[in-house]
């Protein structure tokens, strides 16, 4: 949750307390604080668990990762509605437990899953993963439910923009300018991928990116 979102709902509720009975004024503060405090932690432990998830070597561990992921972040929805962390939480582990489980993505899922990346975004147009899995989106998604790989290259620019070792960006925009017929632009992005990937330890990137690499070099040759 940022700064801003915080100030706001204090600000709001602050006001509020001026006009209620005196004795409540810091009750309720604190109360409001508190729930903060509790989503944004019930939304770090749902991130673990995507991250725990992605990593996972079965099917069945990565699906439980995901299911209890998807839980803890709905619980910091209810706790604060504009966390955006616990928003993109829900995202990110619904969307990958329904791969896990092998449905086929349609209208009505698809709209349910976006909900919540659409409204991360708007708490803040600037949470790096959730532009990195909006530009995802934008390529991966046929254009009858809304794919566009100039979309996706407008997210993707801008989240490397505000991390340029944004592992996962780098990989998504080679390969959405490998889409738009223009290999030769991903190579750059993919070593860089590459070269962070070791640094920090992403192996699981670390591979995408290298068999990214491989095929887009060995069109070239």
């Amino acid at each position: 949750m940022s700064w801003r979102t915080l100030l706001i709902g204090t600000v709001a509720l602050a006001v509020h307390c001026l006009l209620a009975p005196t004795g409540s004024c810091a009750q309720q503060l604190a109360y409001a604080s508190i729930q903060a405090e509790d989503a944004q932690a019930l939304a770090k432990q749902a991130l673990e668990c995507l991250r725990r998830g992605e990593d996972g070597i079965s099917k069945q561990t990565r699906a439980n990762a995901f299911r209890e992921g998807l839980e803890l972040a709905q619980r910091a929805v209810a706790a604060d509605d504009h966390n955006a962390d616990a928003h993109f939480a829900v995202f990110a582990n619904h969307g990958r437990l329904l791969l896990e489980e092998g449905t086929v993505p349609n209208p009505f899922n698809m709209v349910e899953v976006n909900r919540e990346l659409d409204r991360a975004l708007q708490l803040n147009p600037n949470h790096v993963d959730a532009l990195i899995s909006k530009g995802g989106l934008y390529r991966q998604l046929p254009w009858v439910l809304g794919g566009s790989l100039q979309k996706a290259e407008a997210c993707l620019t801008r989240a490397i923009e505000l991390d340029p070792n944004a592992v996962g960006g780098r990989i998504e925009l080679a390969a959405t300018y490998r889409d738009m017929g223009q290999p030769d632009r991903g190579v750059p992005l993919l070593e860089q991928a590459i070269q962070v990937a070791q640094q920090v330890g992403k192996f699981r990137q670390l591979a995408e990116a290298r068999a990214l690499l491989d095929a887009l070099n060995a069109k070239r040759n």
